[in-house]
């Protein structure tokens, strides 16, 4: 079975429309897919539609999200998978997130403007779609005021930079609450990413599980084998299930849905319970 829990469309910092998503996923065989924009579920009903358009071939679609969160003065990622869209839970959760992230886009917006980056160069806001740093990376270098999106991270948007803006995101707890209230399963995203030593790494998992946290992401794309191993240890000594996710956002040499998932043999899949066929 090929399954890939993690991915991101137009309408969060991806840049495929759900649609095509769905039509890349079936050009990578996959059987399952999970459609996780980050603070948003738009996205699910429309992967659905294109899959049944799509008959044959095309993968079953997972609903899925990315919250945003803060822990001990870090951004957590919150994975949420197999839930009902429409749950008021998750509902006013992803409200409150989408609001949030407006606060935090007209902050960053005046604060280019004062550096010198003309208005309308700042990315546009579109019906639907949920504005992240990558936007405004993105249009930075396309303006030419950064030679690349790392340079505009560096630069402008990053921890302590000039336009960046610290944004009072939802707890862990609460990400978790609005999920398994939606009737959905939970999982720590990318948890390398966040550079942490290894006693804050153990801190935030523990965090994680006392919140109800249910699972960690163990394979993704871009992995060298020792961190793979190592997250799947950290699952074990836990006590937490297995999830993969490519973290796919655009087509590129270096990541792809679903490619190099695999789970090591002594993990337990996050999705076993889940009746997937």
């Amino acid at each position: 079975m090929r399954i890939d829990l993690h991915c991101h469309s137009n309408l969060s910092d991806g840049q495929l429309t759900p649609e095509q998503l769905v039509m890349r996923a079936a050009q990578m065989q996959l059987d399952y897919l999970a459609l996780t924009d980050h603070d948003a579920v738009a996205g699910v009903e429309r992967a659905r539609s294109a899959a049944q358009a799509y008959g044959k071939g095309a993968p079953d679609i997972i609903s899925g999200v990315e919250f945003s969160c803060q822990w001990q003065g870090f951004e957590i990622h919150i994975l949420g998978w197999h839930f009902d869209v429409q749950h008021p839970a998750m509902t006013r959760l992803v409200t409150q997130q989408q609001q949030t992230r407006r606060d935090r886009a007209a902050a960053i917006g005046a604060k280019l403007v004062k550096q010198g980056v003309a208005a309308e160069h700042l990315p546009p806001p579109v019906e639907g779609q949920v504005l992240t740093r990558a936007h405004f990376a993105a249009a930075l270098q396309s303006h030419g005021y950064v030679s690349s999106v790392q340079d505009a991270f560096r630069r402008y948007l990053g921890k302590g930079q000039c336009a960046y803006v610290p944004t009072p995101w939802c707890s862990i707890d609460e990400a978790i609450a609005a999920i398994q209230a939606a009737g959905g399963f939970t999982g720590l995203a990318h948890p390398l990413a966040y550079q942490l030593s290894s006693k804050w790494l153990k801190r935030l998992i523990v965090a994680f599980k006392e919140a109800g946290g249910e699972a960690m992401e163990v394979a993704s794309g871009q992995q060298e084998p020792k961190q793979r191993q190592l997250l799947a240890q950290l699952a074990q000594d836990y006590d937490l299930a297995a999830s993969v996710g490519s973290d796919f956002h655009y087509p590129g040499r270096w990541r792809e849905l679903g490619r190099n998932l695999t789970l090591p043999a002594e993990c337990r899949p996050i999705w076993a319970s889940w009746n997937l066929a």
